[in-house]
């Protein structure tokens, strides 16, 4: 297949698709547009007959005096059905549009306020398409005319190839004469007959001259690269400039031609670097007409020319410095021309209005779209960089751009949220380079794979990018002291800024970058503590300069100097000393608070809370705690948080309920934590798959579940779904910790199965059911209080959790007094059998007697249950099993037991009635 065949082909598919897709288009759109005029012309005809006479002038004129004299009193029409409907009916909705819109609108209107959604940007080309698509029709014919001229040519062999070309050119030229006689004669959009007419036969000619340069290079070779650019430059410049006096078809067919004139004529990578400064010239080109004739969507033409013309061209042959260059002349551009101002002061409604509020005007949208563009080239140059030089300039891109948002901006407020673009891009660059391996990451472990002797200095990589998170930081802060001196409403958005940009670059270089690995921990720590004192420093200057919002704003300074300080202990301190050191900012922030009264140093210190409960739980853990820690570091890492608890609990503010409630909870949860494992530690054999340490498991679970749930009235919506999502997985953790227990216990009880440890009732039993059955007491008491949410089910719920932990250890420790440490021994003796008895009745009596002061009516009904099932053990169990005396001394005690519990009961029913009140009811606070 030679040259001239593949062109052929790639037009004959064009063809096909226009024929293809444009005439169905049309045969549905014709017959519609028929049926609308068909329906404006009823309606005009309609109001024309509904509009009264008595409307006239007194002393109008005479437009036809010959129908006029033949009556000096013409009587009034006839009224027929017609008329009368049509006066009777309502106005229509929308006034009517002119016999013949122009094709585009030639200005945009200034828009004031809150406004509703337009058409779309695609709109006024359509609109354009239904009412001139004959021409548009007409322009592809001529287009095609040309290209089966030169077909025909050749398939004759009548022309030479040049011959060719030139024929081809003096056809687009003729073209384009033709439209600028008609256009200087009529215009191109004032005169109906010949609206868009001059526009459509220019174009055509300009795609026909497109053609012929191509086919000259591509086809014959009669020219090369450079001056078949040149010339498609020539060509695509012309027309644009045509397009300034014509519509704006004729510039969007210059910015297509333009922009597809490089990929037409081909070549090899020699040279192409020159494009990079070709396509930032055509979207120019396209800015500059724009801004005079406030087209709007030529302007987005001209960029999403230039922009794809890039991005192919970076895929085919990337060069670092040309894109950066043309991303920063089109975000310049597209800044500036549109408002032909080389300081922006775009006003109106924000950027932000394409996601909430009201829509922004086009040039906000233009200036919106370069800095887009300019913010992805920089991601693309470091997603794409082969050696640390071109990461360094797409860093250094995303930073120039944060600054020119920053303080060249100033005077354009709807631009204002440009400034996140850059900003977000510079963090995701943080996180691309080192997952994808890219060339600054790799520099750093080329120090450590140098061979052994060699002295390779580590690249100053770490220090620059710090550096830059701080400049990102100054920037911002600089920008907030501007706002604050122009006296501008809420500058919010650049005091997050100068808080987080910094502390968000640390934290990025901390978690993906390792600093300390190759820095070390002392020196990178101080990059941390310098990024503190600097947002200390920006809250000290923040506080000279007052204002409504001054509390929001020292709140975020100093929230990020607390967290930057809390990742400078994470770095250097041990394991106990920085859960010591966490818990000492948990205090500061507190007294913080309470002094200035900053609602965000409360949230904070419940971070903080979170933090330590998570380093106490987790990360080093309980495992930590019983196996690896000496006595004071764990004496130190638990009695350091629960003092810190409880000085931050009375330190904190009466209003803030909920920081009060989460102490709380973190200081009982963590006493539980801490006398559990106290106990745990005092065990010589700490075997973590015995039965004591997943009872030991269950409790602390069950403690972490408990706490998060005491804090969920006190906590906002979201904060409500994150508690309870925490509190349901400790709650998992617990039920796991529970079926570990059952499954052990169950093989204690097996043959060969391991002893019980310990002395009896203070052994691994006990250590395995007291702490997991006093977590839930405890919780049954707290979280079942009056006033309580949900405390009619957990209030029961908990306590029978707690008396069944209670009656398991029972039933378990007098088996091991009867049978030693061995509980798989077959059988129960008869002192074990009787031993049962004798202690479901003590459970019983207890139970009535802890009745009587509280005067509760289900803790009797317990107590009679326990001695029903008293009496059924011993007449179905011990009947059988017990012999001789045993026997004997079962029952008779039985009957002794039941004849004493009788007589205490009346005696409570006595006295309950001479008090004359009835027994209260289980829960009196509902």
């Amino acid at each position: 297949m030679d040259d001239f065949e593949f062109f052929l082909i790639i037009s004959g598919i064009a063809y096909g698709a226009m024929v293809g897709i444009g005439l169905p288009v049309l045969l549905f759109l014709v017959p519609a547009l028929r049926g609308r005029v068909r329906r404006l012309e009823e309606e005009i005809t309609a109001l024309k007959a509904a509009t009264p006479r008595a409307d006239a002038p007194a002393t109008a004129p005479v437009l036809w005096p010959d129908t006029m004299a033949a009556t000096e009193d013409p009587a009034p029409p006839h009224a027929t059905p017609e008329l009368i409907a049509a006066a009777e009916a309502p106005a229509p909705e929308r006034p009517l549009p002119p016999p013949l819109p122009p094709p585009l609108p030639q200005s945009v209107a200034p828009r004031a306020g809150a406004s509703a959604p337009g058409p779309g940007a695609l709109a006024p080309v359509a609109a354009w398409l239904r009412t001139n698509w004959t021409l548009a029709i007409a322009a592809l014919s001529l287009i095609l005319g040309g290209l089966f001229m030169v077909q025909y040519g050749v398939e004759k062999g009548l022309l030479t190839p040049p011959l060719r070309v030139l024929g081809a050119l003096a056809l687009g030229l003729a073209l384009i004469a033709g439209g600028e006689a008609i256009r200087r004669r009529s215009g191109d959009v004032v005169t109906p007959a010949t609206r868009a007419l001059p526009s459509t036969l220019s174009g055509a000619g300009a795609v026909v001259m497109f053609i012929a340069m191509a086919a000259a290079h591509a086809l014959y070779g009669l020219i090369g690269p450079g001056v078949a650019l040149a010339g498609l430059a020539l060509i695509s410049a012309a027309t644009v400039l045509l397009g300034w006096f014509y519509g704006p078809v004729l510039s969007a067919i210059g910015l297509i031609g333009a922009g597809a004139a490089p990929f037409l004529i081909g070549g090899g990578p020699d040279g192409a670097h020159l494009f990079y400064g070709y396509f930032p010239l055509v979207g120019l080109a396209g800015l500059a007409i724009d801004s005079f004739r406030r087209w709007g969507w030529v302007s987005a033409l001209a960029l999403a020319v230039a922009s794809f013309g890039l991005v192919l061209l970076w895929g085919s042959v990337p060069f670092t410095p040309g894109l950066a260059g043309a991303a920063l002349v089109l975000a310049f551009a597209a800044l500036t021309f549109p408002e032909r101002h080389l300081t922006p002061r775009h006003a109106g409604a924000p950027v932000t209005g394409l996601f909430r509020g009201p829509r922004p005007e086009v040039p906000t949208l233009i200036a919106a779209a370069g800095a887009t563009i300019a913010t992805i080239a920089g991601l693309m140059i470091v997603a794409g960089a082969t050696t640390p030089a071109e990461a360094g300039i797409g860093f250094a891109l995303l930073v120039v751009l944060f600054a020119a948002a920053s303080l060249w901006l100033y005077r354009a407020p709807a631009l204002d949220a440009l400034a996140a673009l850059p900003a977000i891009g510079f963090l995701l660059a943080l996180l691309i380079e080192p997952m994808r391996a890219g060339p600054l990451f790799e520099g750093l472990f080329a120090t450590l794979d140098a061979a052994p002797g060699a002295e390779i200095p580590l690249p100053p990589t770490l220090w620059a990018l710090a550096l830059a998170g701080a400049a990102l930081s100054a920037l911002a802060f600089a920008r907030l002291r501007h706002a604050r001196a122009s006296g501008e409403a809420d500058p919010m958005f650049w005091a997050f800024g100068a808080a987080k940009l910094g502390t968000a670059t640390i934290f990025a270089l901390e978690f993906f970058w390792a600093p300390g690995f190759f820095l070390g921990s002392g020196p990178w720590s101080l990059v941390v503590i310098a990024m503190a004192a600097l947002m200390v420093l920006f809250a000290e200057r923040r506080a000279r300069m007052g204002g409504e919002a001054l509390p929001r704003d020292l709140g975020l300074f100093a929230a990020a100097a607390v967290l930057l300080i809390a990742l400078a202990f994470f770095i250097l301190l041990t394991k106990a000393a920085l859960t010591l050191g966490l818990a000492l900012l948990v205090v500061l922030t507190t007294l913080t608070d309470r002094r200035f009264r900053l609602p965000l140093m409360g949230w904070i210190a419940q971070l903080g809370v979170a933090v330590i409960g998570y380093r106490l739980l987790a990360d080093p853990g309980f495992d930590w705690s019983l196996y690896s820690a000496s006595w004071p570091a764990f004496g130190l890492s638990h009695l350091g948080p629960i003092a810190a608890f409880e000085a931050a609990r009375r330190l904190a503010r009466p209003e803030r309920a909920g920081l009060r409630a989460v102490l709380e909870s973190a200081l009982m949860t963590t006493v539980a934590l801490f006398v559990t494992l106290t106990i745990a530690r005092l065990i010589p054999d700490r075997d973590t798959h015995a039965h004591w340490f997943a009872g030991l498991s269950a409790a602390i679970w069950c403690g972490a579940a408990f706490g998060q749930i005491w804090r969920l009235p006190t906590s906002g919506r979201a904060v409500r779904w994150l508690r309870g999502l925490i509190a349901a997985l400790s709650g998992l953790a617990a039920l796991g910790a529970l079926v570990a227990l059952a499954r052990d216990l169950a093989d204690m009880l097996d043959w060969g199965a391991d002893p019980v440890l310990g002395p009896p009732l203070l052994d691994s039993l006990a250590l395995a059911f007291w702490p997991l059955a006093a977590t839930l007491a405890v919780a049954a008491v707290f979280l079942g209080a009056p006033g309580r949410p949900r405390a009619r089910l957990l209030r029961p719920g908990l306590a029978a959790g707690a008396g069944l932990a209670t009656l398991v250890w029972g039933w378990l420790e007098i088996r091991r007094l009867w049978r030693g440490t061995d509980l798989s021994l077959p059988g129960p003796s008869d002192g074990e059998l009787y031993s049962y008895t004798i202690a479901l009745l003590a459970a019983a009596l207890a139970l009535l007697v802890a009745a009587v002061p509280r005067r509760s009516l289900t803790l009797r009904r317990i107590a009679m249950t326990g001695v029903a099932l008293t009496i059924a053990k011993v007449f179905l169990i011990d009947m059988a099993g017990l012999s001789g005396l045993t026997r004997v001394a079962s029952f008779v005690g039985l009957g002794l037991a039941l004849t004493g519990l009788a007589w205490l009961n009346r005696q409570i029913d006595a006295r309950w009635r001479a008090t004359g009140a009835e027994p209260p009811p289980p829960f009196p606070e509902d």
